[in-house]
């Protein structure tokens, strides 16, 4: 007889299809006891029988804003297989042992029953975790201290890996940023995707030491990819970007790497930074998971294996093509209904009540059609110049058609540049979806006046045949020079004038004393009066402000030139310390 697990499941509130199911527990050597117990769906939908002709066909649950399209029939996908509180059900148990560095000490696979204790959403977290006395209060802690553990082991080693829980924010496997529904579900959801990470990380290492064909979820980077460091670096910026251009980065980080798919042969997975990686916890919803539950399965029963490599490998295929295809309507269906409510707000003449989405659409729209842009629009573009988002930025400046109000846009949008160098680098990042669009190469040379490092850069780059290249500019930073040569190399590639963009920065040499900074003193007065000395322009400060009102967290921007800092602080006061502080080690270090 089978022994009887017992766990929960946690999804979101209006999950009926529930497939996974953990327990965690500690260990007397500090370690952890994972168990993450999957629907054996495989004991019910039979290899080659009309349900699963049905599943294949398929692929994959789908979801919509009302609703769903299930991969299986309702009655098995929300009844008969859903792992319901208090109903025993067959499952495929992965039980993890890990020590108290998270190493894995012992892993098994099994095939067993087990009954869910509780249905908790995603939402319902949060609550549980400070409520002692809750029934499952001891479980959650676990899980919840268990699963940030995984997750900074995770960032650690070089995953793509970020969340934000005052504002929802979260990655997916791959890298791509989403915003959950409510902001509540974030804790839930980093649990429920940390244990199942660790879990299909270990049924793809029990495929290889077993040598079982499965299909391994392998995804690459692009030719294009900035270095992992660099990518890690865009992701720690969502903690203190605004959230106006939170879509604009996702869209960036989106087009920097390729699609996930599947494959018997691995290759990788970039985003995990794992070296071998599957899908396994989604039987109900996923097919590519029952194809390798019922591999996994057949293994564990000492039963023949159902798929020969040469048939995973066709499988693969079918599943990657229909994910592609799906993905592709989707996003025509989504575009075309985009298309159309822009062009009902330019009809009405609504351009300048629109939000940045619905802006981003208009922007599209009207360069689809190949005129030249009407003045409404021109002139609520002008209002937005400051704030816009940097994605309707790139569609103006280098994909708009010829014409003479585009033209006074694309030139608006250089002459901001001149307090805003940085945005032109975002530019070519985005430009790289762009065929033909090369990534510039920056020469960068660094000289001292007095005790200041002083900078300068030129760009160069490829568009199609032709090359382009920009004046040479000086910044006390590498990177406000490259970004000042930045905005240069894209007035040239625009056959536009560059803006005034050249920094005076003062001689040191002429003063007959050496002016150093004080770090003795407060950092925000010892900046202030090392400006002075310098004849350097101030320093700015600016705030933003998240989490509870009760217990708010500042951030402080300071801006000195094309340099910035930040400081972040339970008060205004020291966040704008920390802020001060950080820009004097950054123009100064050796002070």
């Amino acid at each position: 007889m089978l022994d009887m697990l017992r766990g929960i499941t946690i999804d979101d509130v209006t999950t009926r299809d529930m497939d996974d199911a953990i327990r965690v527990e500690s260990t007397e050597n500090g370690g952890w006891h994972v168990v993450v117990m999957i629907a054996d769906v495989s004991k019910v939908v039979h290899t080659h029988s009309e349900l699963d002709r049905i599943a294949m066909s398929r692929v994959e649950t789908r979801y919509y804003a009302s609703g769903n399209s299930p991969m299986l029939p309702r009655r098995l996908a929300d009844e008969e297989l859903s792992l319901w509180p208090g109903k025993s059900k067959y499952v495929l148990a992965v039980d993890i042992i890990l020590d108290a560095d998270l190493s894995i000490l012992e892993a098994r696979l099994s095939r067993t029953a087990m009954t869910s204790e509780a249905k908790l959403a995603f939402s319902d977290i949060p609550r549980i975790l400070s409520e002692r006395e809750h029934p499952q209060h001891a479980l959650i802690k676990l899980a919840s201290q268990l699963a940030n553990d995984l997750l900074t082991q995770r960032r650690n080693r070089g995953a793509l890996a970020f969340y934000d829980l005052w504002r929802g924010f979260v990655t997916n496997e791959e890298g791509s940023l989403r915003q959950l529904r409510r902001r509540e579900d974030t804790i839930g959801y980093v649990i429920i995707q940390e244990l199942m990470i660790l879990a299909n990380m270990v049924v793809a290492e029990y495929a290889v030491k077993n040598d079982i064909p499965i299909l391994f979820r392998n995804h690459t980077a692009r030719s294009a990819t900035p270095e992992r460091v660099d990518l890690l670096k865009l992701l720690e910026s969502m903690a203190v970007i605004p959230e106006i251009n939170i879509a604009t980065l996702r869209h960036t980080t989106h087009m920097m790497l390729n699609r996930a798919e599947y494959d018997p042969v691995i290759l990788g997975h970039f985003g995990l930074n794992l070296g071998a990686y599957t899908h396994f916890t989604s039987p109900i919803r996923r097919y590519a998971d029952l194809v390798n539950h019922r591999q996994i399965r057949a293994y564990i029963r000492n039963e023949p294996l159902p798929y020969s490599k040469e048939e995973i490998r066709s499988i693969a295929s079918h599943v990657n093509m229909v994910h592609f295809e799906n993905d592709r309507a989707r996003s025509e269906y989504l575009k075309e209904k985009a298309y159309r409510k822009a062009e009902s707000f330019i009809l009405e003449a609504r351009i300048e009540d629109t939000s940045d989405k619905e802006f981003e659409h208009i922007t599209k729209f009207l360069i689809r059609k190949g005129e030249d842009c009407p003045e409404a629009y021109c002139d609520a573009f002008r209002k937005r110049l400051g704030k816009l988002p940097i994605i309707c930025a790139e569609l103006v400046l280098l994909q708009a058609p010829d014409g003479e109000r585009w033209t006074g846009l694309k030139k608006a949008l250089l002459e901001e540049m001149v307090t805003a160098p940085h945005r032109a680098t975002s530019i070519f990042d985005i430009a790289q979806h762009i065929p033909g669009w090369q990534v510039p190469v920056y020469e960068v040379t660094e000289t001292s006046r007095g005790n200041l490092p002083v900078f300068t850069a030129r760009s160069t780059t490829k568009v199609g045949n032709r090359e382009y290249r920009s004046a040479v500019y000086e910044d006390l930073t590498k990177k406000g020079a490259v970004q000042r040569a930045s905005v240069d190399l894209l007035a040239a590639i625009l056959g536009l004038p560059a803006p005034a963009l050249k920094t005076t920065i003062a001689d040191p040499s002429a003063s007959k004393e050496e002016v150093t900074i004080n770090t003795s003193k407060d950092p925000i007065f010892a900046l202030q009066e090392y400006c002075q000395a310098k004849r350097l322009t101030l320093p700015a400060y600016s705030f933003e402000t998240e989490g509870p009102i009760n217990k708010p967290t500042f951030t402080c921007t300071c801006t000195f030139g094309s340099s910035t800092s930040t400081g972040q602080a339970g008060n205004k006061k020291r966040a704008k310390r920390l802020a001060a502080r950080a820009m004097i080690y950054t123009l100064v270090p050796r002070n």
